[in-house]
């Protein structure tokens, strides 16, 4: 299943009430040029085949927005973000926040490794949570917690080899 269909399918399992639309392509033509971007391909499609209509709270208390509210990080967010969102901030575009903009989340739209990847902002610290929306919205749907902060990778000095090279 597409990501927009497995949302659509969720919002209607967990009756959250979230009214679709169709979002008409020359709205996503202007978005892409407004910022200087090329969305990617499943974000895409989860724009054209069901951009939430309006302010809405989901089962996990996600304000998924709708098309006319996405922004890039600059335009929406007055804080400093973390490297490496920072350094292309304007080519991430936040389309989701929870629980009235606690923290929210941004797709990649750079031409560069990050592309499709989805970023937490405002979260600590600011960092990449999935690599594909796909992705995204899978993980949101069975565990948002999984989501809702940057996994930190364990270091070596922090680990048994690390006790070892010490000892």
């Amino acid at each position: 299943m597409r990501p927009h269909q497995t949302l659509q399918a969720w919002w209607s399992q967990t009756e959250a009430g979230i009214v679709t639309q169709a979002t008409h392509p020359n709205a996503i033509a202007t978005l892409e040029i407004r910022y200087s971007i090329i969305l990617p391909d499943d974000f895409r499609a989860y724009l054209l085949e069901s951009s939430p209509k309006e302010e809405n709270w989901d089962d996990e208390d996600g304000n998924w927005w709708p098309m006319s509210r996405i922004k890039n990080i600059p335009d929406e967010y007055e804080h400093a973000v973390s490297e490496p969102i920072a350094s292309n901030a304007s080519k991430h575009l936040i389309f989701l926040d929870y629980s009235i903009w606690c923290w929210a989340w941004a797709i990649s739209c750079a031409d560069d490794e990050t592309r499709g990847k989805v970023a937490i902002i405002g979260g600590s610290p600011d960092g990449y949570v999935a690599d594909t929306f796909k992705e995204f919205v899978e993980r949101y749907i069975s565990d948002w917690r999984a989501i809702s902060q940057v996994q930190k990778k364990p270091t070596i000095s922090g680990s048994f080899w690390g006790w070892l090279r010490r000892g």
